[in-house]
């Protein structure tokens, strides 16, 4: 275990294991939840990308599973794109403007899964360019980023110990078939 900017970050898949999985919450694709108490916020994430949210001096985390980098939110607390996502997930966990150096953020995803691409890019690129980007205009820091690649990954922040962790997510080997 090693220690970025203050924060416990582990990388392997026993770190959170210890936790039933009563407390553990899926946050699904275009979700996004604030965690209290022993609750264990967790998303799997591919091309999409994952912005985690610690905030210690009020003890509350807060998760977004965003799909692509920018569009029109319909719903409250709908975390599809990564424009929406950031300010919603601030004003959820009640951050003002002022407190936004007091909060660590983390982000992972945005891998290359499926080689699908638009006339600007392929879509893992372009949400983690829009995740900096949204990040960096509110003048909030990266307190750790694992993205990019081809590889998903699962991004958990455990709300009561107030850290995070990133597993990568290997491909699963085919098998050969041999013939009778």
């Amino acid at each position: 275990m090693s220690t970025v900017s203050g924060i416990e970050k582990n990388m392997n898949t026993h770190s959170l294991n210890h936790r039933t999985s009563n407390h553990m919450s899926h946050v699904l694709t275009g979700q996004m939840q604030v965690g209290h108490g022993e609750q264990v916020l967790t998303a799997l994430l591919g091309s999409c990308v994952g912005i985690g949210m610690i905030w210690r001096r009020e003890r509350r985390c807060g998760l977004a599973h965003c799909f692509l980098p920018e569009g029109v939110e319909t719903g409250e607390y709908s975390a599809r794109y990564v424009s929406a996502a950031v300010p919603r997930l601030l004003a959820a966990l009640g951050v003002r403007r002022e407190q936004y150096g007091e909060v660590d953020v983390v982000i992972a995803g945005g891998a290359r899964m499926l080689n699908l691409r638009t006339h600007d890019g392929a879509v893992g690129v372009r949400n983690i360019a829009a995740a900096r980007s949204q990040l960096s205009l509110r003048g909030l820091q990266l307190a750790f980023q694992d993205v990019g690649g081809s590889q998903g990954r699962r991004l958990s922040i455990d709300c009561d110990r107030q850290t995070f962790s990133v597993v990568r997510i290997q491909a699963a080997q085919h098998a050969q078939a041999v013939p009778a």
